[in-house]
């Protein structure tokens, strides 16, 4: 089955065609783009229309996507805010554009059209939804009702990753491109790990008939590999302008069980040996052979109440905003493609939250600092 993408927009401008020139190598047949978008025209703006056929047209031909837009696409018959709704959620990527400007009058537009409804229920899954924004349109916070509450969580959702302004049409088609190829990547990737990574293998067993002592060690060599070739290098990882100092340790069974517990119950305890006033606190990075439990990291931790825990595809984030102390913990390690997945998974969240990790780090070298 084909990737299905949704094209959804809310316009009543003609944009500027920009420089179609930077599209050369990027988009389909950008040879004859001009002549498709203006049809031999003298004119410099393109009407959305002619837009939204083209990108559809470019989905298609370059990704082989099976690209749906709404008002050109015959329906069986449903209510159109029931058929719009069905197809976001339906869709793998959301594809949202919004290029009036400012002069727009809000009471001409209902809130609750197709449009909007489709935008809502694209952001239950906001890792699929994408927003490109014409720059100069009228400010989110300037809409009153429904309709400026969902745009205004459309371009503020979280850390705003949805969100992309544009100014002409090149510009647009040059950021949809690299979005979709971003997106198709990311999802090959993390399909091809995640598949390879669940099927059994010979190294499978090998740690699985491997004593504890042997098992860690077994681990702990996979883990230092992994970590390696995704960037750790002397147990720093870049992340941004952020040094990172890590610590690598390895579980050789569930974390509810006591004897394979034991080779991490002195991680933070272990933290000042042979460390230098002023280092960055450090972020511990723990793979466990099998399972791990929300409660049993509270527990780790030492602060049932205070931690604060973020789960992820890949396992949990662990943090103590009180000691600073933070760690990762990656259930399921029973084979260094499953534990290349997790970590892998694991580097991508943490460079999205660079200034928090930063700042427990900091708060973390205070108090050791202060107790050394």
């Amino acid at each position: 089955m084909r990737a299905r993408v949704m094209i959804s927009s809310v316009t009543k401008d003609q944009l500027p065609i920009g420089n179609l020139a930077r599209l050369s190598g990027v988009w389909n047949e950008s040879s004859t783009l001009r002549e498709r978008l203006l049809g031999g025209g003298p004119a410099d703006t393109v009407t959305f229309s002619a837009i939204r056929s083209e990108i559809t047209a470019h989905l298609v031909a370059k990704y082989g996507l099976d690209a749906y837009i709404y008002e050109e696409t015959p329906g069986p018959g449903r209510a159109p805010e029931a058929e719009t709704v069905r197809e976001a959620t339906r869709a793998h990527l959301v594809i949202g554009i919004f290029g009036s400007k400012s002069g727009w009058t809000v009471g001409d537009q209902d809130p609750l059209t197709p449009t909007l409804r489709e935008w809502r229920a694209a952001l239950r899954q906001a890792l699929k939804f994408r927003l490109f924004w014409l720059d100069g349109s009228i400010s989110p916070g300037e809409v009153p009702g429904e309709l400026g509450r969902v745009l205004n969580e459309l371009v503020d959702y979280k850390t705003g990753k949805v969100y992309m302004e544009f100014k002409s049409v090149a510009d647009l088609f040059q950021k949809i491109d690299r979005v979709v190829q971003d997106y198709l990547n990311t999802a090959a990737i993390y399909y091809a790990r995640d598949a390879v990574a669940k099927e059994p293998s010979s190294e499978t067993e090998v740690w699985l008939l491997a004593s504890y002592r042997k098992r860690v060690d077994l681990m702990t060599s996979a883990l230092t590999h992994v970590a390696a070739g995704l960037g750790i290098s002397k147990d720093t990882l870049q992340l941004g302008k952020h040094r990172q100092p890590i610590s690598l340790y390895c579980v050789p069974d569930g974390f509810g069980v006591a004897e394979a517990r034991k080779f991490v119950a002195y991680v933070f305890d272990d933290e000042p040996e042979g460390r230098k006033p002023k280092t960055f606190g450090r972020l511990a990075i723990i793979a466990c052979f099998r399972s791990i439990t929300d409660g049993q990291i509270r527990r780790h931790f030492g602060s049932v109440e205070a931690s604060e825990i973020y789960p992820g595809p890949w396992g949990f984030y662990a943090a103590d905003p009180v000691s600073g102390r933070q760690a990762l913990y990656l259930p399921r390690c029973d084979n260094s493609l499953r534990m290349d997945f997790c970590v892998s998974g694991a580097m991508t969240w943490l460079l999205d939250h660079e200034a928090d990790i930063k700042k427990l780090a900091s708060l973390r070298q205070r108090v050791l600092d202060a107790s050394q």
